[in-house]
């Protein structure tokens, strides 16, 4: 397997350095690493690590803020590092989507199990979210084979059954899903002018 694909996000050069060894002391790749927050949002475009470790305090632009644009823009999970633990640090990381949080110094020890945490969460986000949008689809689909056999029922005259066994049978004819067949029918009703 792959070594996990690393961007460090660190303006501090010793503590970044002392980073950089340790994870790579564990196996992992560290691609790259940002000294601030504009700058890790740049590379985690261009790089698209597995994961991100980013410190909160960052110049040009604060951990918090870079985890936000970076997350608007692509799926990363993401781990805070600081020598902070207020409530409110905290609570930005959280608001940021952080899926871990560590408090410097940090020892070589706290990483795997951060890192194996912060990915299995990560990955249940996006099962999560594919299956949110699969709902949303079938929903979608759902909906227009109502609204279309509601179309064929009084057009042709059709019961509700027959209506949705026509909807079928021409989707697999025309080897497309019934959604599309739908679709047409509705386009084919509007454009009729009901």
């Amino acid at each position: 397997m792959a070594a996990i694909r690393i961007l460090i996000a660190e303006d501090n050069d010793l503590v970044s350095l002392t980073l950089e060894e340790q994870l790579k002391g564990l196996g992992y790749d560290v691609i790259g690493i940002a000294r601030s927050g504009s700058e890790a949002v740049s590379m985690a475009l261009r790089l698209r690590p597995d994961l991100i470790i980013m410190d909160i305090r960052m110049p040009e632009m604060d951990g918090t803020e870079a985890a936000t644009r970076i997350h608007d823009q692509i799926a990363v999970p993401i781990i805070m590092l600081t020598a902070y633990a207020d409530r409110e640090t905290v609570r930005r990381a959280e608001a940021a989507g952080a899926l871990a949080y560590l408090v410097k110094p940090v020892s070589e020890h706290e990483f795997p199990p951060a890192i194996n945490i912060a990915l299995a969460r990560f990955r249940e986000i996006q099962a999560l979210r594919t299956q949110v949008t699969d709902l949303e689809e079938s929903l979608e689909a759902r909906k227009l084979i109502e609204r279309a056999k509601g179309i064929l029922m009084q057009r042709l005259g059709l019961n509700e059954r027959d209506a949705y066994e026509r909807l079928r049978q021409r989707a697999r004819d025309k080897r497309t899903r019934m959604k599309d067949i739908a679709q047409a029918i509705i386009e084919a009703e509007e454009l009729l002018g009901k």
